[in-house]
């Protein structure tokens, strides 16, 4: 079902509560960025770093799937792209993609982070992810 966020509208409710947290985050976002040969990820985002081997911020081509379970979901089209995309999709110009599920606790992706790297997911990156979940799922309104 369509919802609205911020004056936009987005596909699902759960697209629109993750633009809500992206921005309560500080993270900047684009909805419907470029597709990736037959992939179409809902969002590209960018997020600040301050590791001194890092260029000031990663983004991630992102993928919301309506799970709070992300387990079994290894062979999805995102998580092709750990540690970055091939030439021929780096376009976008993301570090990643991601897989973003029906809570911040259900996201995960891999990408070069400092001198190494490894997984990742939001409460690693956002300290008050909880809450700003929960406030962003007050700001979407869900269209009928």
């Amino acid at each position: 079902m369509p919802a609205i966020y911020d004056g936009l509208i987005f596909r699902t409710a759960l697209d629109a509560q993750w633009a809500g947290f992206f921005d309560l985050a500080g993270w900047s976002w684009h909805y419907n960025p470029k597709p990736i040969g037959n992939w179409v990820p809902e969002f590209r985002v960018t997020f600040p770093c301050r590791h001194s081997e890092c260029s000031g911020s990663h983004s991630l081509a992102v993928a919301v799937v309506p799970m709070a379970d992300l387990e079994g979901l290894g062979g999805h089209p995102a998580l092709r792209f750990a540690y970055g995309l091939g030439a021929d999709e780096k376009p976008i110009g993301v570090d990643a993609g991601a897989l973003f599920g029906s809570t911040p606790d259900a996201t995960t992706w891999e990408m070069s982070h400092g001198a190494g790297g490894g997984p990742a997911n939001v409460p690693f990156w956002v300290d008050e992810a909880a809450g700003y979940w929960h406030q962003a799922r007050s700001l979407v309104t869900v269209l009928d």
